[in-house]
């Protein structure tokens, strides 16, 4: 036990800049022995830490104080780091501990730059996908910043080598990157914010979230769905929030043996009729095509926004209206037909039937 104790001595005289240097194999078990007693020490540290640190900062939004909390759990693994150098002698204590206190020292302001957005953009109402790439880039920047601070000007050795790694990767994630750069695009472009409502490659839903990978949706089931972000910005994008209020077309079919007045009145009847429309800008009635088999209506109607997202049981309904109302009027619907015309009468000839 004194060994132990001896060696937690002799690891903190290192860190401090004294001591002896690490002893043989023969002592492989005390110092790990050592090694543990000092890592629970840091844990109970950290934990200590982190319990005053959430209470201190319960003012704080809840981002903010997750932040700051995950901030004591590097100081814990750091500090265990630093220890198993000091023990077993794997290096410079002294250089780990500093490599340990810059790398917290980013966090801290990346923790405070993230508190500044939280606070000043995303409250004062700034586009959701422009504060997202800001916390995209300014981290990026920050982590940049963190290697060069603990590696230094040995930096650029460790630039190249991840250079010629980020090829082989490159060339064999290519589809990864492509997501990627569409997302940075998108980000930019900004097509949509989180919470329009929207139509991408054949799903509908609400966006839910942007990332550097994946654009999610939510549908009106509750799916969630991760479209992949090189899809999202190759593809059209039909934002159904973006100006207000929705326009629908709604077509309906009538034989061509009906007057189109008497049609068109049955069929504002139904439109005057639904609850969920707009009134302002005024619905329609409009004949927009003589079809092969039928005089084709177009009902255009508007809801409003809050609508938006059931606009497909909207939809649903008025034809289902317009459906009941003609019946109820003796109006026809007509089905698919063609009708043959031969310029000259056909003769029809019997042929009688064999002896066979």
């Amino acid at each position: 036990m004194n060994k132990i104790w001896s060696h937690m001595r002799d690891a903190l005289d290192r860190v401090s800049g004294a001591g002896p240097e690490t002893a043989g194999w023969g002592e492989r078990g005390y110092q790990a022995a050592a090694w543990v007693g000092l890592v629970v020490l840091a844990w109970a540290f950290a934990w200590l830490g982190k319990a005053f640190t959430l209470r201190a900062a319960r003012r704080l939004a809840p981002r903010v104080r997750r932040r700051l909390a995950g901030g004591w759990d590097l100081v814990f693994w750091g500090a265990a780091l630093v220890f198993a150098v000091a023990v077993f002698g794997l290096g410079d204590p002294q250089q780990a501990a500093r490599a340990v206190a810059k790398l917290l020292f980013v966090y801290l302001v990346w923790v405070g730059l993230e508190a500044l957005i939280e606070g000043r953009l995303v409250r004062r109402g700034f586009d959701p996908n422009l504060v997202l790439l800001l916390r995209y880039v300014t981290l990026t920047l920050l982590v940049i910043w963190a290697a060069y601070m603990v590696a230094g000007a040995q930096i650029a050795p460790v630039i190249g080598a991840l250079g010629v790694l980020g090829l082989a990767v490159g060339l064999a994630a290519q589809d990864t990157f492509s997501n990627f750069i569409a997302g940075i695009i998108l980000l930019m472009d900004r097509p949509f914010k989180i919470g329009d409502w929207v139509q991408i490659g054949g799903e509908y839903g609400q966006v839910e979230g942007l990332t550097l990978r994946t654009t999610r949706l939510r549908t009106p089931d509750n799916e969630s769905v991760a479209i992949p972000n090189a899809v999202v910005a190759g593809g059209e994008i039909k934002n159904l929030s973006a100006g207000g209020p929705l326009r629908l077309r709604i077509p309906v079919g009538v034989a061509y043996r009906h007057d189109t007045r008497e049609v068109r009145q049955a069929l504002e009847a139904v439109v005057a009729a639904h609850s969920k429309l707009l009134k302002d800008p005024a619905p329609a009635v409009l004949v927009t095509g003589l079809g092969d088999n039928s005089v084709d209506f177009t009902l255009v109607v508007w809801i409003p926004e809050r609508e938006i997202p059931n606009y497909p049981v909207v939809a649903a309904e008025l034809t289902e209206a317009a459906k009941i109302a003609l019946d109820e009027a003796g109006f026809e619907i007509p089905f698919p037909q063609r009708t043959v015309w031969f310029p000259e009468p056909l003769r029809v000839v019997q042929e009688a039937p064999s002896d066979g």
